[in-house]
């Protein structure tokens, strides 16, 4: 069985689209490059957290697997197990954009720390990780620059 994508929906904040995709945060450029390269958008939550950073959530480990080759090598991309509950997994891809040598342009890494909160590049509090009730979210290493 897979995650039904549609519990992501119930936010004020969470924007709907067609074929069970939910957004949240900026979701431009990433959709165009996914729709190009050939990535079905269909059934994933995206949390945008700007044009060049961001989590795509997706059901199945091959849609993350498949998501992160359409993203490569403009961005770099990391696919973990987000969490499961109820014996359904969720996967995860985390993108950050590359500079032409290869760098990453966005230092915000959107890890928390052993408390669950979040700090900018600044190193400013941004709040705690919240994950819907029951998803337990493992710990996973931070995203590479190569």
């Amino acid at each position: 069985m897979t995650y039904d994508m549609s519990r992501f929906g119930g936010s004020r904040w969470v924007t709907s689209h067609p074929d069970n995709v939910y957004t949240h945060g900026s979701t431009e450029p990433i959709l165009s490059i996914l729709d190009v390269r050939g990535f079905e958008l269909r059934d994933l939550f995206l949390i945008g957290f700007n044009d060049s950073c961001g989590t795509l959530v997706l059901p199945t480990e091959s849609r993350a697997q498949n998501a992160a080759a359409a993203l490569e090598p403009a961005f770099a991309t990391r696919v973990y197990l987000f969490g499961s509950r109820d014996g359904e997994d969720v996967w995860a891809t985390d993108y950050n954009r590359r500079a032409m040598d290869g760098t990453t342009l966005s230092q915000f890494h959107h890890q928390p720390d052993a408390q669950g909160r979040q700090a900018s590049p600044q190193g400013r509090p941004l709040g705690e990780l919240r994950v819907l009730p029951g998803l337990h979210r493992p710990t996973s290493p931070p995203l590479s620059a190569a």
